[in-house]
């Protein structure tokens, strides 16, 4: 994702008590200042307490507009006439985020006491864009190290026009054989804050972490795998000794998706010539797309 505003790393991130799922159903929800918010989940509306207001980007829609119970979620992109964070909150938005929001000053709270290491994260969604613009969503699992949060997981993905109800199911990909403490969801009805577009509009249902990643899951094929050189700098050669290793996929550090590169002949070549410097992930998998094993390689420049 470009430049989704999901303002992650502009205000300070905070662990904070508890021990349950948000309300993943969207079943429960509050009203504050006459804006209603599904608890557990942070919204823009709180951009309507200002003076003028702005437009309310998040509502509690029921009937053909859920997925299943009574209620889901749907996220609005508006436009941001009256911004109290020009720079942190872009003009055109609309996102919904596990979590806390501070008015005065602005501040927010990141995500939800959780532990484990999930598979996934799957939700039942549909997404009626403006124009091409596309929805999206992140996850970010994370451990508080004493002084900061060490991120041990992450997901994302884009959603492109889906006019009914559709089970979406996004991989997690783990950089730490660490245990998370808390859990991030942000779920964006405009995921390219330079292709947003008022009116785009993102239903959400029935969100859930599901399936378990065991920390040694990956060991069986760890020794199989060389990469050369490493650091790298122009490309870089992978080579799998596994009979049914059929693809390596890479992301970035940030959890970007980068690229699926065929195996063949239990190696692939990989032109890293406009890769910036830093550390890069990759897992290699099957024809059926599952994880066979996955690693870390550098880049400099």
């Amino acid at each position: 994702m470009k430049k989704l505003i999901f303002i992650f790393g502009i205000f300070a991130f905070t662990i904070f008590g508890g021990k349950s799922q948000p309300n993943g159903g969207f079943e429960n929800w509050s009203t504050i200042l006459n804006s209603q918010s599904p608890d557990g989940w942070q919204t823009l509306n709180f951009l309507g307490f200002f003076t003028p207001p702005n437009p309310t980007s998040s509502f509690k829609v029921s009937g053909v507009d859920k997925h299943s119970g009574n209620y889901a979620l749907k996220i609005k992109t508006i436009f941001v006439n009256n911004n109290p964070a020009p720079g942190g909150i872009d003009d055109t938005v609309g996102l919904v985020f596990t979590g806390k929001i501070n008015l005065s000053p602005p501040s927010y709270k990141y995500g939800f006491p959780y532990v484990g290491r999930p598979e996934k994260l799957e939700f039942w969604s549909k997404y009626i864009p403006v124009g091409n613009d596309t929805g999206g969503v992140r996850i970010f699992l994370r451990k508080w190290n004493g002084t900061g949060n060490d991120t041990i997981g992450f997901g994302e993905m884009v959603i492109t026009t889906t006019i009914a109800y559709s089970l979406f199911k996004v991989d997690l990909t783990y950089i730490s054989s660490e245990i998370p403490d808390s859990a991030s969801i942000v779920f964006g009805s405009s995921e390219d804050a330079d292709n947003a577009r008022v009116g785009s509009a993102l239903y959400v249902d029935d969100v859930a972490f599901t399936g378990w990643v065991g920390i040694n899951q990956y060991d069986l094929y760890a020794n199989k795998v060389q990469l050369f050189p490493n650091p790298a700098k122009d490309e870089l050669n992978i080579f799998a000794e596994i009979d049914n290793a059929s693809d390596v996929k890479v992301i970035d550090a940030l959890g970007k998706f980068i690229g699926i590169y065929k195996i063949q002949n239990n190696k692939v070549l990989i032109n890293t010539s406009m890769f910036t410097s830093g550390i890069y992930f990759y897992d290699i998998c099957d024809k059926n797309d599952k994880t066979l094993t996955k690693g870390k390689f550098n880049i400099i420049r």
